[in-house]
């Protein structure tokens, strides 16, 4: 390290400081707290200068060649050139040497080993800063970093990385691996529902020809959602359903079976419509297929579109209607004949689920039929309403059989997500996305949920690193080695 004295002997004396500091005899009269924000602005500007230390002493073993020939091209020797690298720590300085050609540009041998980034802030910093937008609004991320690492960066800057980021979710969809799914999770499963993100005046749907009062001039634009996982069957009674979602106080407590989780999920969500997200629900669901898949269900709303491109895109399914969506149609229908406060609404809703989760349903429409002819012309077009839903879904709602076969019954995962993905993030007070904006925050933030966001990462650096330098990067083991080593 004799090439380097300066950064050597300032390293040196700032760790002999630290030592100093939280050992001498002025750190007995100093609090934790007080020690501890020392040490890490302390740590911080340490991490600088050893990061420093590691580009200097690359920069001195670089080796400096008369010309460097790249697809048969041959690029002169022009000198050193230097560039900002931004990390963690703080901005350091790259000095490498420039192989450049007139009318072709430059090459930067240092920078293909060092496999540095295109954008001055390095792959921890994307990374990191990407990772807190994806929780947090951009102005909120960028502040919190200002305050943890003692420099400042734009919020147009943390944007646009996020958009280089989105670029690479679709390649990393076709490449990612599957987690290993038990054996009894053996019931496939997809949904797919609806949620609007705010736009922009400009990326806003069309507006009506003229808005009433209190209209936003901003509207919402419809993301499609989708979930595919895989499941253990978890038989249940009808007794059991009623019990969950109209309790009873005079039903005696029983333990309750430990229900079993999805595995896998995988959520997807896009501005492009329902058609864009089934094309991309079908490769996730190819990848998916295997021995082990004995049953395949589709949950829905009751959402016509939906319903359509499930029957169309996944034939072979059994399409669900989700008994939650079905469970409010009904509380609509016991408001509208009993009122809210009538001390008998609780039973007619269990006698109503009966019928609906035995395969009676004839009995509960007959009823409703009776009361049309009783109610006046406002309530009857609830009771229209509801009546129509019943028989448009019912030959997909035969939850006597989807029970006794462990079938999940209920849309929870895909409420989950919309709320998760879309609530979460995207309607937070104030916000306004554009079309390109919230589609790349969609990607990355599905990407997280997921669960493969250090996987993306790394699959993002390798990508990045090809396209830039058409090399492998320097972290990948050559196949022959790897054969090598496994044989």
């Amino acid at each position: 390290m004799s090439f380097t004295p300066s950064i050597a002997q300032n390293i040196r004396t700032e760790v002999e400081d630290i030592i100093e500091m939280v050992s001498g005899v002025e750190s007995q009269t100093k609090t934790a707290y007080e020690i501890e924000g020392q040490l890490w602005w302390s740590m911080l500007a340490l991490g600088q200068q050893l990061l420093q230390l590691f580009f200097t002493m690359r920069e001195k073993q670089e080796t400096q060649l008369k010309s460097y020939d790249v697809d048969d091209v041959n690029y002169p020797y022009v000198g050193q050139k230097k560039r900002r690298y931004v990390s963690l720590f703080g901005e350091v300085t790259v000095k490498r040497g420039c192989y450049w050609l007139k009318d072709k540009g430059g090459h930067y041998p240092l920078d293909e080993a060092l496999s540095l980034p295109q954008r001055s802030f390095s792959d921890w910093v994307q990374q990191r800063l990407s990772e807190l937008t994806l929780v947090m609004p951009y102005g909120d991320a960028v502040d919190i970093w200002s305050r943890w690492l003692g420099w400042t960066l734009s919020k147009r800057s943390s944007e646009q990385l996020n958009t280089d980021h989105g670029e690479w979710v679709r390649d990393y969809d076709q490449v990612r691996e599957n987690a290993e799914v038990p054996p009894e999770a053996c019931i496939l499963v997809i949904s797919a529902d609806g949620k609007g993100i705010p736009m922009t005046r400009q990326d806003s749907p069309p507006p009506e020809a003229r808005r009433g009062r209190g209209q936003n001039k901003t509207a919402k634009k419809e993301s499609t959602i989708t979930a595919s996982y895989a499941i253990a069957p978890y038989p249940r009674t009808s007794d059991d359903i009623i019990q969950a979602l109209v309790p009873d106080s005079n039903s005696s407590d029983t333990p309750k079976k430990v229900r079993p989780t999805p595995v896998d999920k995988q959520l997807f969500g896009t501005l492009q419509g329902q058609e864009a997200a089934f094309d991309h629900l079908v490769e996730q669901v190819s990848r998916r297929e295997h021995s082990q898949v004995r049953h395949r269900v589709a949950l829905t709303d009751g959402n016509r579109g939906l319903k359509k491109r499930v029957q169309q895109h996944f034939p072979h399914f059994t399409l669900i209607i989700d008994i939650i969506h079905v469970t409010e149609y009904l509380w609509e229908v016991a408001n509208t004949l009993l009122g809210e406060t009538h001390a008998m609404r609780d039973t007619w809703m269990r006698d109503a689920l009966r019928c609906v989760l035995d395969d009676d349903l004839d009995r509960l429409l007959d009823h409703l039929d009776y009361q049309f002819l009783r109610v006046s012309s406002k309530k009857q077009a609830i009771v229209k309403k509801v009546r129509r839903y019943l028989r448009n879904n019912r030959q997909h709602m035969d939850y006597q059989s989807y029970l006794a076969h462990g079938y999940p019954i209920g849309t929870g995962v895909i409420e989950g997500a919309c709320r998760h993905l879309v609530k979460d993030r995207f309607e937070q007070a104030g916000m306004r996305w554009s079309k390109l904006g919230a589609q790349v925050m969609l990607d990355l933030r599905a990407t997280f949920l997921n669960g493969d966001w250090d996987d993306f990462q790394r699959f993002r650096r390798h990508q990045a690193h090809q396209q830039r330098y058409s090399s492998s990067h320097p972290d990948i083991i050559p196949e022959d080695i790897m054969m090598s080593v496994a044989a």
